[in-house]
């Protein structure tokens, strides 16, 4: 049964399943729905159960391109919705056409700018359309303020107020797992320093420094939930030297138990190597750094300006090689509580998840 209040109806689109509950999207959701929206989904096969976001929210198939777009933007169905929404660029095209045809307010979420050799494989006519939308829209999100200008000249020109900030953290986080009952299904002592990697794990992450300090050090243990991991890479991980000190996930976590897990760590890695612009303005755009300092798990991370605050708020240690990460370990092993504490507050004060979550729900609500 919907509820009573709900009087509008909007469309979100989606690049993948995968992302229907991410942090940033999931803001955008709940935003929506405390704005009076029903919110439909729009997201490639298969369809992610939203169950979860109760009966204002559902979900439905689409494809990405110029012909499921030529086919599709008329129809009549797209006069229900009052707001379209995007995020993840592809469905950017999708987004634009639909609201500049239909007359309705649209808003994208850009936390992925694609330039550089980042750029991808898409056709410029395809890009030109990105582009179109971005600068369209009523206003445009992306995930930190070193990314306001990049999104600016990418697009070619956003007015910086119709540019918004929200975070890849969610604005409610998840109540931490027990950490004994983890660690004891992990197989790691509950006194053991562990160190945590989330999401991707290659040689841009920071793989390599992490593999050669592990090798290094006897007393470290790590616990790897790694996504899109390949066969080989598995296996080679569960055969290193050190490998009972290894817990490699075996399943991929849905976002908010992944979350929970990580309060179980002692040091998170957040490594951008790759030299691609979006990953050189990186800052709170990182879900995996937002994710380790909001359940208070100091990080490692490379040395870049949209990193400083890091070092301000002493919750973790910038490096910019193989012998600074493996002295970083050892820093802040030194002074866990202490970095403990500084990484929530870097969450409370810095990140700002709640207050930039009003922000965007406001933004929301001038739509109509």
């Amino acid at each position: 049964m919907k509820s009573d209040s709900i009087q509008n109806k909007s469309a979100h689109f989606l690049l993948t399943p995968e992302l229907a509950f991410s942090p940033p999207n999931d803001a955008i959701v709940q935003a929506l729905l405390e704005c009076g929206y029903e919110v439909d989904l729009y997201s490639p096969l298969p369809l992610p159960n939203v169950a979860a976001y109760g009966p204002n929210v559902a979900c439905y198939p689409v494809e990405y391109g110029k012909r499921w777009l030529l086919q599709n933007v008329f129809s009549s169905r797209w006069y229900q919705y009052q707001v379209f929404s995007g995020t993840a660029e592809t469905p950017f095209a999708t987004v634009g056409a639909l609201a500049f045809w239909h007359r309705r307010s649209s808003f994208l979420l850009v936390d992925e700018i694609k330039s550089g050799s980042y750029y991808g494989d898409d056709p410029e006519y395809m890009k030109r359309l990105y582009h179109w939308a971005m600068r369209r829209a009523s206003f445009c999100i992306v995930n930190d303020e070193s990314r306001i200008k990049l999104l600016q000249e990418y697009a070619g020109i956003i007015d910086s107020s119709r540019i918004m900030i929200y975070p890849g953290c969610f604005h409610k986080p998840p109540q931490p797992m027990d950490r004994q009952a983890l660690r004891r299904q992990w197989g790691i002592p509950e006194q053991a320093l562990v160190l945590g990697v989330s999401g991707g794990f290659n040689e841009t992450s920071g793989a390599e420094w992490l593999l050669a300090a592990f090798c290094r050090n006897p007393e470290l243990y790590l616990v790897v939930q790694a996504i899109n991991l390949p066969m080989f890479n598995r296996l080679l991980l569960t055969n290193i030297r050190g490998a009972e000190r290894l817990h490699l996930e075996p399943n991929r976590l849905g976002w908010e138990e992944a979350w929970a897990t990580a309060s179980a760590m002692d040091i998170g890695l957040a490594i951008y190597l790759n030299q691609a612009p979006q990953f050189q303005h990186m800052g709170i755009a990182s879900n995996r750094l937002c994710m380790f300092l909001a359940m208070g798990v100091p990080v490692i991370t490379n040395r870049q300006p949209s990193f400083h605050f890091i070092e301000e708020y002493d919750c973790g240690v910038l490096v910019d090689n193989e012998r600074g990460f493996i002295e970083a370990i050892d820093y802040i092993a030194a002074r866990l509580p202490e970095m403990r504490e500084n990484a929530y507050r870097c969450a409370c004060e810095y990140i700002r998840a709640a207050e930039r979550f009003v922000e965007l729900r406001q933004r929301i609500a001038l739509l109509n």
